[in-house]
Order: C-alpha cells, then sequence, then structure tokens
C-alpha cells in the first residue's frame, strides 16, 4: 500500500523557506549558510512531495477524460521543477509558495487541437466534475504574447475518505495540448534551461522572446487557430521574419547541441558537481562540459569565456538539479525536440504556410 507523503511544515515556514531559495537563485555570488540552505531545500521539497496523492487522483481522472476523445493519448504527470519554482517566485515576488497552484501538474498530449477542446470540455461539465475544478484557462483560443498555447485546467483536490483530509484543498494544475504545442513547450524548457533565461511571462532575452513568439503563431497556422498577438498578419512577413530570427539565434545548432549534451550527461568527473559549464561551439557542433561546486569560480569561468567575444562559442552555466528534473519532466525529451525543429522546417519551407492559411485561416493577409 502507498504511503503518501504529508506536508510536515507550517505555511509560514514554507513561505518563509521559499523566499529564502528565491533570494539565493536569484543572487549572482548565490551565498546561503549550508544549514539554512539543506533546512530550506527540505521544507520545499517536503511541500512539493506532499502533492503527491492529490496529483495521483487528478492523473487518474485526467487518463479517463484523455482516452474517451483519444485512446493513443499520451498522459504524463509530473511535480514541479525546484528551477522553476524558484524562477515563478522571483518573477512574482509577492507570490507565497503555498500558494502556488502548479506544483503538482500532469498533462494530456492528443493529435489535435479538437481532441484538446473535447478533454476540456468534460471538465466543464459539472456531472463530470468529481476532483474539484477550480479554473479554466484556455490559452489556445487567445494565445500568451510569449508563444504559448495550450488549456490549462486548476482544481483542488477533495477527499472522499478522512483519512485523506491533511490533503483537502490541495492544488493541480492540468495541461491540455496537441503534439506540435508540446513540442512547443519543449523547447521554450530546453532554451530556459540552458539559458536561465525566463522565457515565459515576457521573461528573459528579447531575440528569444521574439522567436518563440513567431514560432508560436506558425505553429497556430498549421492547427488552425488564433496567431499570437504581436506577430505579423502577413504570411510572407512571419516567414520572414522567422527565418531571420532562427538564423541569428542559430537555434537548430544550438538545441541540437543542448540535446546531445543531455544524452551523454552525467560524464565522467561531473557527477557529484552541483554547476555544470557547457561551452557549445555553434559551428563545430561540440559540447564541451565541466563540473563545478563552486558557484563562484563556475559563474567566473563563464564570464573569462565570454570576454573572449567569439560569437560562435556559447557558455552557459546549468544547476545539476534543474537538468535531472528537465529529464523526469519531459521523459520523452529528445523526440520532443525534434519535432519541435521538424515544425520550424515546415514552417520555412516555401509555400507551405500560405496554402495552410487559405485552406483554414481566410482572415490571414496572405
Amino acid at each position: 500500500m502507498t504511503e503518501w507523503i504529508k506536508r510536515e511544515h507550517s505555511k509560514t515556514e514554507i513561505d518563509r523557506y521559499g523566499e529564502v531559495l528565491r533570494d539565493w537563485w536569484n543572487s549572482k555570488d548565490g551565498e546561503i549558510e549550508e544549514a539554512e540552505f539543506n533546512r530550506g531545500l527540505n521544507v520545499v521539497q517536503n511541500w512539493r512531495s506532499s502533492h503527491a496523492l492529490p496529483l495521483f487522483t487528478f492523473r487518474m481522472g485526467l487518463t479517463q477524460r484523455a482516452r474517451r476523445i483519444e485512446r493513443t493519448a499520451l498522459i504524463a504527470q509530473r511535480m514541479k521543477r525546484l528551477s522553476s519554482v524558484l524562477n515563478k517566485l522571483g518573477r512574482e515576488p509577492s507570490m507565497k509558495l503555498s500558494q502556488m497552484q502548479d506544483l503538482g501538474g500532469c498533462r494530456a498530449i492528443v493529435s489535435s487541437v479538437a481532441a484538446a477542446q473535447q478533454i476540456a470540455a468534460l471538465y466543464r461539465d459539472p456531472a463530470n466534475d468529481a476532483e474539484g475544478l477550480s479554473k479554466c484557462y484556455d490559452y489556445i483560443k487567445t494565445p500568451k504574447e510569449d508563444g504559448y498555447r495550450g488549456i490549462h485546467v486548476v482544481g483542488r483536490y477533495r477527499p472522499r475518505l478522512d483519512k485523506y483530509a491533511a490533503w483537502n484543498g490541495q492544488r493541480i494544475e492540468i495541461q491540455i495540448r496537441s503534439q506540435l504545442q508540446h513540442a512547443f513547450a519543449t523547447a521554450v524548457e530546453t532554451v530556459t534551461t540552458f539559458t536561465r533565461s525566463r522565457l515565459k511571462f515576457g521573461g528573459g532575452q528579447p531575440r528569444w522572446r521574439r522567436f518563440f513568439s513567431l514560432m508560436g503563431s506558425a505553429i497556430a497556422i498549421r492547427e488552425g487557430t488564433a496567431i499570437v498577438p504581436g506577430t505579423p498578419l502577413r504570411v510572407d512577413n512571419l516567414v520572414g521574419e522567422l527565418r531571420e530570427s532562427a538564423r541569428e539565434l542559430k537555434v537548430r545548432q544550438r538545441l541540437r547541441g543542448w540535446t546531445d549534451a543531455l544524452r551523454t550527461l552525467p560524464k565522467k568527473g561531473v557527477g557529484k558537481s552541483s554547476w555544470l559549464m557547457l561551452v557549445l561551439d555553434v559551428s563545430g557542433k561540440t559540447v564541451k562540459v565541466t563540473g563545478f561546486s563552486d558557484r563562484k569560480k563556475a559563474a567566473s569561468a563563464v564570464e573569462e569565456i565570454e570576454r573572449e567575444g567569439n560569437t560562435e562559442i556559447d557558455a552557459v552555466l546549468v544547476w545539476v538539479n534543474s537538468i535531472n528534473e528537465l529529464r523526469k519532466a519531459y521523459p520523452n525529451y529528445y523526440a520532443d525536440t525534434a519535432a519541435f525543429l521538424h515544425a520550424l522546417d515546415f514552417s520555412l519551407a516555401r509555400g507551405k504556410l500560405h496554402r495552410l492559411a487559405n485552406e483554414e485561416r481566410p482572415p490571414l493577409i496572405v
């Protein structure tokens, strides 16, 4: 019988250590007393882990609904990555960790937008709301400016038995995406992990933000849905800007290089490191990995490479935990990354988006 983890700390303590780790994560020197860091990590990890029972319940409900619509729907679950938790707390300083609604999440990945919308409709039906629907956000109908699209459902766990009362009210987020939308989300997570750029919610490097906004619209045209606000209405202008953006950022080379790095990590000599410096030779398509236990030394090593000014050398510093959590959260990472690059190639192929826009999106100016 499964022994579900319960919350062991007060919400006041959870919120306090959420702030402690957030400040450490955002600080350039990253200084924090080891005892304080370990205590904070234990508190935050316990709070995350205590969402396992509600997450299991919501995943079972999602599986039942999704398989009614599409038998081949891919169902996955994850605890929000610690790096993502800290990024979100840094992005929204007024947010309390105890109030974060997506520490636990599950997702359904289906073949089409129509299937995603049908699954979401089952959640909106009061007769099927056994888990406790709280909110529903349709980012397909109203896409975000960062290019992300999908449907999110947030629910609160409602125990049916008294022995599960300790988990009452804990929030779980359900994501429903098409395969193309999921490939897009995987690419965003990859770039975020390897550059520590907060691309979601208007953060991160402007050039990467613009690229993903354009790519979001290109995928929307393929799926016959609303394009991303602020991107070109003319298909030829959209494709032209997307091509230039992909070229300037060397998107194909970087994503392939980072994917290759994940295939080989951890390497000998870096297994016990806390931080990894990945040096990607964009033109040579090689990746060199160096492990560090001291964050300051790692940051100095990156800065030294950056001062050389070689635009073909891309040095990034990543936290080992964020790499491991990326693998867990996206078990089909390699296939998803390849699917995104295939979608990019499709979008840039001469005439393909024009034909789809004519067939599926008459309002577009072609």
